[in-house]
């Protein structure tokens, strides 16, 4: 028996629509005594395919019919087996990949043909006629063109950024958003897309804000966006490369390093079991914005990612990205690391982070900063509510302050997002959604629990335990607008504790395609946070109170 395993890369007719979490029906000649193995990757674009189409006029093959069920989203962990981290094709913000659909076609009877060693599934095969009638239409076509629109609308509400309740800060903002995109391939081994979206915040928060110096300033302003968000052009089958020019999406897949869109230049090479991608470009570097022109940036990233896939369910990677600030703000972080993450079971999936960081900061001093993040999940499938308890810990060096000419801070690359999945279908932030830190001087430990409530609905329990490395007032781009270690007499590292809850639904009302998602967030600030409301002669210790944070995501 011969196995074949297709990707959608490989087939093309084995794509859905964008956006859905189920799968279409998909129409594949095959031979027989073949088996073929179907990986579902994550929606696509592409027309249901009519499954009563006339199969192909070759005697020796076998029409099939797969209509492919539901995806369940517990099936599979969350990593992609098909797409590259880096540059991905357009894909539903909470897609998850479908289980593995495998069948086997009845070996050919005495005196039949026996299926080739090589199937072309690389190429569509010529036509064929049967008796000397009309040619039979090829079973493996290209599509010219995708499309798809689809919408990620949220409501935020956030209270006690400062950690004082007696300040008004509180907001509500209220986010409707429409995307859509379009693919073109004219030949083969060329292929052009526009990705855009809508949205418009509509915000209820005070007009001004106060920052932790007492200073007063005006709420951010609210605009209208038209934005691009993705438009390159990709010219294939340069041997083993591929190159992209234009504004693309880069994520990777714990959304660890980036997950945003940037303008650039990108070569791809994949040879056997390693692909390798090597790009240069700004985020911002042409403004794409028509209602709310963005202020080019002044950042160079030049990034290369290796990617191995020689490991059944497993994915071995090493990077290397260098952010040269033509401004000096950030100086010029050098950031090298190595990455595994996979599933071995059904039950065990795990992922690990390794990084140090070099380079010159903002002061001109030498980077010796690193950081790791490693973790695991295992599930209990035969459970009832079939549980799932996550483990994780997370490390990012810090530095005492500038006395040195060495600065010892780990710092992620700035253009992560550090939000993903863990034992359900629903994306959060990992390191907590009140906090929502960067990883540097700072240390995370992170227990989960999931719950499947029910086929479509599926709960997220998770607790954080925060600890700074080295005493500080803050800490990198986290959501706080508090300061930490303001009481000399009552320095601490103890950053506190965060628990959040996130339920996450798919299908509602009957409609596949429509998905909520419910995060709820509560930081309990620790010892670093205490206040001195008092005087230096007569102190009045008091604790901090606790930050709130609540989102609901509609997307469809």
């Amino acid at each position: 028996m011969q196995a074949i395993a297709l990707g959608t890369d490989d087939l093309p007719l084995a794509r859905d629509v964008a956006g859905s979490p189920e799968r279409s029906a998909t129409a594949v000649a095959m031979k027989p005594a073949a088996a073929i193995t179907l990986a579902s990757a994550g929606p696509a674009l592409a027309p249901p395919i009519d499954a009563t189409a006339t199969p192909p006029a070759d005697p020796t093959s076998t029409w099939a019919t797969l209509p492919l069920q539901p995806a369940d989203p517990l099936a599979m962990p969350a990593a992609d087996p098909v797409t590259m981290p880096a540059a991905r094709e357009p894909a539903a913000a909470d897609s998850v990949i479908g289980p593995l659909a495998q069948f086997e076609v009845p070996s050919p009877k005495p005196g039949e043909a026996a299926a080739p060693a090589s199937p072309p599934w690389g190429d569509a095969p010529r036509p064929r006629s049967s008796g000397g009638g009309a040619a039979a239409a090829p079973f493996v076509q290209t599509l010219t063109y995708e499309w798809a629109i689809g919408s990620e609308s949220d409501i935020t509400y956030r209270r006690n950024a400062d950690l004082d309740r007696r300040l008004r800060d509180g907001s509500l903002v209220f986010g409707p958003q429409i995307n859509g995109y379009v693919i073109y391939r004219p030949r083969p081994w060329l292929e052009m897309m526009l990705e855009m979206f809508a949205q418009k915040e509509i915000a209820v928060e005070p007009k001004f804000e106060t920052l932790p110096n007492g200073e007063r300033q005006r709420t951010p302003r609210r605009a209208w966006s038209l934005a691009v968000d993705q438009a390159f052009v990709t010219f294939k089958r340069l041997g083993p490369f591929e190159f992209t020019l234009g504004r693309r999406n880069f994520e990777d897949e714990r959304h660890w390093l980036y997950d945003t869109s940037l303008d650039v230049a990108l070569l791809r090479m994949k040879l056997g079991k390693v692909q390798t991608e090597l790009s240069f470009g700004r985020k911002d570097w042409v403004n794409g914005d028509v209602f709310d022109p963005q202020r080019p940036t002044r950042i160079n990233n030049t990034m290369l990612y290796v990617d191995y896939r020689g490991i059944e369910d497993v994915r071995l990677a090493a990077y290397t990205i260098y952010r040269n600030d033509r401004t000096g703000l950030d100086g010029k972080p050098l950031l090298f690391g190595v990455r595994a993450y996979g599933m071995t079971s059904d039950r065990f999936n795990f992922w690990s982070e390794f990084a140090m960081l070099r380079g010159k900061d903002e002061l001109n001093r030498n980077f010796r900063g690193y950081a790791f993040d490693v973790g695991t999940t295992y599930r209990f499938p035969h459970l009832p509510l079939a549980p799932a308890i996550t483990l994780g810990y997370a490390y990012g060096s810090g530095d005492d302050g500038p006395g040195s000419s060495v600065n010892h801070e780990f710092r992620q690359t700035g253009l992560e997002s550090n939000e993903w999945k863990m034992a359900g279908f629903s994306k959060f932030k990992y390191y907590g959604e009140v906090l929502d830190p960067e990883l540097s001087n700072l240390q995370i430990f992170t227990v989960g629990l999931g719950l499947r409530l029910a086929p479509k609905v599926f709960l997220d329990l998770v607790y954080h335990k925060y600890r700074l490395n080295r005493i500080a007032a803050q800490i990198r781009n986290w959501a706080l607008t508090a300061e930490m270690n303001q009481v000399d007499t009552h320095l601490s590292k103890d950053v506190g504790d965060e628990l959040d809850v996130v339920l996450g639904l798919r299908g509602l009302f009957g409609i596949r395609r429509l998905g909520l998602d419910l995060r709820f967030g509560w930081f309990f600030p620790g010892r670093a946070f205490l206040r001195n409301e008092g005087t230096e002669e007569s102190p009045r210790i008091r604790r901090a109170d606790k930050g709130i944070f609540a989102l609901a995501k509609f997307w469809w």
